[in-house]
């Protein structure tokens, strides 16, 4: 035992008796104070030498008072532990951070090498002023490119006719432009700080979703996989790719759950990120009525607005583009500044092979020949996938989607216009891959993003 004062007593003996009965509600109490060196003492009326036991390390001493700490590195600290306590959090954040950081180091490293005007015209800015100064030169500047001047121009300018501007969907411009206004017209910040959040969702829900079908190392290895894909990069830039798949397993996710509600409204908003969102109603209806043994007497309300609402709001915002902005040329839009045309799937990819061989498109070899790869290799996972006999709804999503993304044709050369950034929405493909391809592919891929997150900080078509 421990004396007020911090001497022993001796062993075997017994503490001086006092005034104060034994029992007595009014006797205090001893608190030995070894145990705590960073305790303060302080006499308590009537009873002196008693103390009060402040910080962290006298949490546990009975009745000792504890003075709350409430510095933010003590909040920062339970927050994260709190976060990093669910191994899906945990897992994505390590994986975020660390992609993330590596494409700052990247994107810094060649910022002073590229010219802030594009070699190819002034006109790829889209009215968008690309000089950033301090810290912003190294770490937004290098990501400012292509379609993320196309969001960066709606977010602050709204949508316009005939300048292209209709072709994009209204969710993810419209989110850039509340978040910008709110960080002083910081847009290009704002895009990146939405694709980043949007990002770890993602993740997140991947991991929770993944794990559902595989044990924890294949989901992930199917994470790695994702994360060092070639074009993954778009995942953390300006553009909707992020956004888009953090709503799609989302979505996914909890009509596993069977929770309907945020289901029917994270299909809405997938639907005004991407065009093709509209596709998510028939896995998800899929699901919906397995879960209810295919009976049909069954559906509840939720089924009837699973099938109604998601394409609404779609609806809406073409509705405006066509009768309030009077735009009515949406697929000479496409032709003119896309580079693309609306044809059906066979024609586009036998169309692409045909072209494939034309000596006059050997210019644009590199980026045919990588979308022809990637092209084959989804279809024979997706072919691998029904083999299985792995979950339905997925095979359907997976199906639907590479669908839709073989209706864009190209007409300058690109065959197969971006569809090496489009197929990172194909999330059943990198469950698979995490299942069954070899673990050195991951570090291959990882490679080849770097080259091609390169190709893009130069102003070079990446996807």
């Amino acid at each position: 035992m421990v004396e007020r004062d911090g001497r022993a007593t001796q062993k075997n003996k017994t503490a001086p008796s006092s005034n104060y009965p034994t029992n007595s509600p009014s006797t205090p109490k001893s608190y030995p104070t070894s145990k705590y060196p960073n305790s303060l003492t302080a006499p308590l009326p009537g009873q002196p030498g008693s103390l009060v036991s402040y910080g962290p390390a006298a949490a546990d001493a009975g009745d000792v008072m504890v003075a709350p700490d409430w510095s933010w590195r003590t909040w920062i600290a339970s927050l994260w532990a709190r976060l990093t306590a669910d191994p899906a959090i945990a897992f994505a954040l390590t994986v975020f951070f660390t992609h993330r950081l590596l494409l700052f180091a990247l994107g810094a490293f060649f910022a002073p090498f590229v010219p802030q005007v594009p070699p190819l015209g002034a006109s790829l800015l889209r009215d968008v002023d690309p000089r950033h100064w301090g810290p912003s030169f190294f770490l937004l500047a290098p990501w400012q490119r292509w379609d993320t001047n196309w969001y960066l121009h709606i977010a602050h300018s709204g949508y316009a006719i005939g300048d292209g501007t209709t072709n994009y969907p209204p969710l993810y411009p419209l989110a850039v432009g509340f978040v910008g206004r709110l960080l002083v017209e910081q847009y290009m910040l704002a895009a990146i700080i939405i694709s980043n959040l949007a990002y770890i969702f993602a993740l997140v829900y991947f991991y929770r979703l993944c794990n559902r079908l595989f044990n924890v190392d294949v989901t992930r290895r199917a994470i790695l996989f994702l994360a060092t894909f070639p074009t993954a990069f778009f995942l953390a830039s300006g553009y909707t790719e992020s956004l888009y798949l953090a709503l799609v397993l989302a979505a996914f996710y909890y009509a596993e759950e069977d929770r309907w509600w945020p289901v029917i409204i994270l299909a809405s908003l997938a639907s005004l990120t991407r065009l093709q969102g509209v596709v998510l109603i028939l896995p998800l209806a899929y699901i919906y009525m397995q879960k209810r043994q295919f009976n049909w007497r069954k559906i509840s309300r939720e089924g009837l607005a699973l099938m109604a609402l998601p394409p609404v709001g779609l609806g809406l915002y073409l509705a405006y583009v066509y009768f309030i902005l009077g735009d009515f040329n949406f697929n000479n839009h496409l032709a003119v500044v896309w580079h693309v045309k609306f044809a059906l799937p066979w024609e586009t990819f036998f169309g692409g092979l045909v072209g494939f061989l034309d000596p006059n498109n050997a210019h644009n070899l590199i980026y045919n020949v990588m979308d022809l790869i990637l092209l084959v290799v989804f279809v024979c996972l997706i072919i691998i996938w029904a083999q299985r006999k792995l979950p339905m709804a997925y095979l359907i999503y997976s199906v639907l989607t590479m669908l839709v993304f073989l209706t864009r044709q190209g007409v300058d050369g690109f065959f197969w216009m971006s569809l090496n950034r489009y197929v990172l929405a194909v999330f059943p493909v990198f469950m698979l891959a995490g299942q069954i391809a070899p673990r050195y592919l991951i570090k291959v891929s990882a490679a080849v993003q770097a080259v091609w997150a390169i190709l893009f900080v130069f102003w070079m078509w990446a996807g």
